[in-house]
């Protein structure tokens, strides 16, 4: 059963912007893409967040949240439940960064559902963005960006737990 689409448009304050973040996980069927230049803490530390990472990850084969991070300093500090649940899930939760002078796929932060639905946040440090519809289009546009960024990137490597 898919999800139903969810609301479009203007979005404003954490709470929407968390609501808005979960709503485009559960509309995703197997992938989801998140870029950011630098990771929000005070939205990627909340844990309905977490949680709807995890949920999404564990909730069948082959689900993964592709996260690119451009600038991942004091990434392990700022959004700490984040890079655990990474470390815990790592296969689900890949984590890459682009290469020095490799052109990033927007120029502000964004999560995006592998049917197209996309939620691009603000960036100049507010909690707010604009959630546009799959139908739209743009999600295409977004999704052969990142996809690109991607192929490029550099995994994390330097976060992945030790298992001695």
């Amino acid at each position: 059963m898919n999800a139903p689409e969810p609301r479009t448009g203007r979005i404003d304050g954490l709470a929407v912007v968390i609501a808005a973040a979960i709503d485009v996980l559960h509309t995703s069927s197997r992938r989801a893409s998140m870029f950011a230049p630098k990771l929000e803490a005070r939205l990627w530390n909340q844990p309905a967040i977490i949680d709807a990472l995890r949920g999404f990850a564990i909730s069948g084969r082959d689900r993964e949240v592709r996260i690119l991070v451009a600038e991942p300093t004091d990434l392990a500090r700022d959004c700490g439940a984040l890079v655990v649940l990474q470390q815990r899930l790592p296969t689900a939760l890949p984590l890459r960064e682009p290469l020095e002078g490799d052109e990033w796929p927007a120029s502000h932060p964004f999560l995006l559902a592998d049917e197209g639905t996309v939620l691009r946040f603000d960036s100049d440090g507010r909690l707010g963005g604009e959630l546009i519809a799959a139908d739209a289009g743009q999600g295409r546009i977004f999704q052969t960006r990142f996809d690109a960024a991607w192929e490029r990137a550099r995994p994390m490597s330097e976060l992945r737990v030790l298992g001695i």
